[in-house]
C-alpha cells in the first residue's frame, strides 16, 4: 500500500506566514505554475481512494494536479487544519506578546486559541478519520484485483493533518518529526503492508 500526501499550494496567508486554519482562502494567483511538477509525479498512478479536505485551497490543488480525480474524491471536513479562532490571519509578531499564545506555542495541548479548537478536538477528529482510513485500506488490499501495482491512496490536506496522519501510519511517531514536515505544494509518500508500520519513501 502506498500513501500519497499532498499539502495544498500557497495562499496569500501562507506567503505572509499568517495562521491559516478554517479560513477558506483560495490559492494564490499563478500557483498553477508552482504546482506544475506534481502532475508528472502522479501520472499513471492508480489511486484506489482519494481524500481531500473540503476547504477551497485543497480542492483547488487537487483540481490542478489530478483533475480527473476531483469528481470522485471524498471531501472530508475532518481533515481540515486546526481552527486557530481569533488567531487566524495573524502572524507570530502580532501574537508574541499574548500570554495565552506563548503558552500554546510551548504546549499546544495546554491552551485553546480564543474562539478556536483545542488540540484534543483536532487530534480526535483526525484520529476518527484515520480509523476509517485504515479500515478502508484493508478492504482495498483484500479486494485488489490488480496485484501487479501497489494499491495507492491519495490525501490532499494541510500541514498539521499530514504530520498527524503520517506519524500514525509510521507507528505513532511524534507530530513534530521533521520527516513529515512539507511545504505547500509538496508531496510526502509512505509505503506499508497490511497491519504494519509505514516507512517513508525518500523524496526525489
Amino acid at each position: 500500500m502506498e500513501w500519497w500526501f499532498i499539502r495544498h499550494g500557497y495562499t496569500e496567508w501562507n506567503r505572509s506566514r499568517r495562521y491559516l486554519g478554517h479560513s477558506d482562502l483560495e490559492l494564490l494567483s499563478g500557483e498553477e505554475a508552482a504546482l506544475a511538477q506534481l502532475p508528472a509525479k502522479l501520472a499513471g498512478i492508480r489511486f484506489s481512494k482519494v481524500y481531500c479536505s473540503d476547504l477551497l485551497r485543497c480542492r483547488e490543488t487537487l483540481a490542478r494536479v489530478r483533475p480527473d480525480l476531483a469528481s470522485v474524491a471524498n471531501y472530508d471536513a475532518r481533515i481540515r487544519e486546526l481552527n486557530f479562532g481569533e488567531w487566524e490571519g495573524k502572524t507570530y509578531e502580532e501574537l508574541k506578546d499574548c500570554k495565552t499564545y506563548r503558552k500554546w506555542i510551548d504546549d499546544p495541548s495546554s491552551q485553546v486559541p480564543p474562539g478556536g479548537e483545542s488540540w484534543e478536538q483536532f487530534e480526535s477528529r483526525v484520529a476518527e478519520f484515520y480509523g476509517e482510513l485504515r479500515k478502508n485500506a484493508a478492504d482495498i488490499f483484500l479486494n485488489d484485483e490488480d496485484a501487479s501495482l501497489p494499491a495507492s491512496v491519495l490525501i490532499v490536506t494541510h500541514g498539521g493533518v499530514i504530520s498527524l496522519l503520517a506519524g500514525k501510519l509510521a507507528g505513532g511517531r511524534d507530530f513534530h518529526d521533521p520527516d513529515f514536515k512539507i511545504a505547500p505544494g509538496e508531496v510526502l509518500r509512505l509505503q506499508s503492508m497490511p497491519n504494519s508500520e509505514a516507512v517513508l519513501v525518500p523524496r526525489t
